[in-house]
């Protein structure tokens, strides 16, 4: 059977961290991704179109999340033929 998940774009959105919907002792990183991964099942991880993540914040990511959560990752800007910026070159954090 099929499934449909449900998520947003980002767990770090900085409207949605100022939304108030992250409760207090949850809005710093771990805890942002934690809370978040407790509500929604996918995430889209909209940074990797600007930049490559680094190795320690992939793992992170998956250390912070439960088995299955699933992180639907943008391609990459110069893959798909998009302009990119030359700062943008980098790694997220």
């Amino acid at each position: 059977m099929t499934s449909i998940l449900v998520g947003t774009c980002s767990w770090t959105d900085p409207a949605l961290v100022r939304s108030g919907w992250y409760p207090p002792g949850r809005r710093d990183a771990e805890g942002r991704l934690g809370y978040y991964a407790e509500r929604f099942p996918v995430v889209e991880v909209d940074g990797t179109f600007y930049a490559l993540p680094s190795e320690r914040n992939s793992r992170l990511w998956v250390e912070r999340t439960p088995a299955g959560f699933v992180f639907d990752v943008k391609a990459y800007a110069p893959l798909t033929g998009h302009p990119v910026k030359q700062a943008a070159r980098g790694h997220t954090s």
